[in-house]
């Protein structure tokens, strides 16, 4: 009755559709979605109602029919491909979607080297104000063992957020940092560290808050970020004796 009465609101559909048995559920969605063609959360109820792939492949496509700019419905569409229909798909979420940095680096992550080049520096040019999508690209870089690259796509990718008037968080930059040395990336690590460690610190704070930092990453097993910090400190203060005490307990423990 409620559908009846309320015919454009989706909770009430699927409150109607979970209180049935699946097949019966399944009748309520199909009238629910002639009613809402645009409702992502109707369609991804009429997803989780089929069991088989093939039949949520179905319903997912019929969705991205209606709802083609649903970058939850890309993803949800993605998850269930293998690998080459995968890239496929994702080739078109991002013309569908192309202010989604999540589809974007999917597709980089499935494409070869050059592709994925390719794929980041379009990236780039729709979406200029994300620190995410330059580190990817450094660390794209770095894998395919051109280390020479990491540091300056690092260093232009600061430039060039800054000319976006995009805020330069240096706390947020470090996470980032941390997040490579964790897996792995350990140049584009060092290179974030480098770059960002000066960002916003006043001269007379420099010494305690960079042990800091080198302590917060230590703490967090991120190793590689806590050297790079001990080491760009040293440059800094090359006569302080504590510093070098401070380095050489970190690397004897």
């Amino acid at each position: 009755k409620a559908c009846e009465v309320c015919p454009n609101n989706e909770d009430v559909w699927i409150e109607a559709a979970r209180l049935q048995p699946p097949e019966m559920a399944k009748s309520i969605i199909a009238k629910a979605v002639r009613h809402l063609p645009q409702s992502v959360k109707i369609w991804d109820k009429g997803t989780q109602l089929e069991e088989e792939p093939t039949a949520q492949r179905r319903v997912l496509r019929k969705a991205l029919e209606n709802i083609p700019n649903s970058v939850k419905l890309w993803k949800d569409a993605v998850e269930l491909e293998e690998p080459a229909d995968a890239r496929i798909l994702l080739g078109r979420a991002v013309e569908c979607c192309p202010n989604s940095v999540e589809l974007w680096l999917a597709l980089a992550k499935l494409e070869t080297y050059e592709n994925a080049r390719k794929v980041l520096n379009k990236a780039r040019q729709k979406i200029p104000t994300d620190r995410k999508i330059w580190i990817n690209a450094a660390r794209l870089e770095e894998a395919n063992g051109n280390k020479e690259m990491v540091h300056k796509i690092i260093e232009r990718a600061v430039q060039s957020l800054k000319a976006n008037m995009v805020e330069i968080n240096r706390d947020l930059w470090l996470k980032e940092g941390e997040e490579c040395d964790v897996a792995g990336s350990v140049i584009t690590c060092q290179a974030i560290i480098r770059t960002i460690i000066s960002f916003g610190v006043e001269q007379e704070d420099r010494k305690h808050t960079w042990i800091e930092d080198a302590e917060s990453f230590t703490a967090n097993k991120a190793y590689n970020a806590a050297r790079a910090v001990y080491a760009y400190t040293l440059t800094v203060f090359p006569t302080k004796k504590s510093i070098w005490q401070r380095a050489a307990f970190f690397e004897k423990n």
